[in-house]
């Protein structure tokens, strides 16, 4: 073989090489890139999910009747509900922005009904305050999921 086929050889394997390289690479990017949008898809589709087992769960922290009263009974039903949905399957799925809404709504209406008869209302200031916890609960929940924020097309 003469200089000009060797060469030839050589700029073909050279070229061929780097072609498998960066197929080999651009590959390995898409289906990364492919099993993350998998699995955040999937992530969201199960927090639509368990997100709506809760949110019915808090109609008595709603507190938009005209005759709304809060019992420390209903009060503790809806702990204990929050309680199952946390340990048996929400939980897991509950996103780090809205541990501390769903955690910090736990503790007001704890502290609300901490040694106090079921049938005691709960006012005032303590009324408010788990009213406002669960808002921001139920708006956290929300933007988890994007229902409140225009679609994208």
């Amino acid at each position: 073989m003469d200089a000009v086929s060797w060469s030839s050889v050589v700029t073909g394997l050279a070229s061929g090489v780097v072609s498998a390289v960066l197929t080999y690479f651009g590959t390995r990017s898409k289906i990364r890139l492919e099993m993350t949008v998998e699995y955040d898809k999937a992530l969201h589709n199960k927090r639509l999910e368990v997100y709506k087992e809760l949110w019915p769960l808090m109609a008595d922290f709603g507190g938009y009747k005209p005759d709304y009263k809060l019992t420390c009974q209903a009060a503790k039903n809806v702990l204990n509900d929050m309680h199952k949905w946390y340990f048996h399957e929400g939980g897991i799925y509950l996103s780090r922005s809205s541990r501390k809404p769903y955690f910090d709504l736990k503790e007001h209406a704890l502290k609300a009904v901490r040694e106090k008869s079921d049938e005691v209302l709960i006012g005032g200031t303590q009324l408010e305050v788990i009213l406002d916890a669960a808002r921001r609960l139920r708006t956290s929940l929300a933007e988890d999921v994007g229902a409140r924020r225009a679609p994208w097309l």
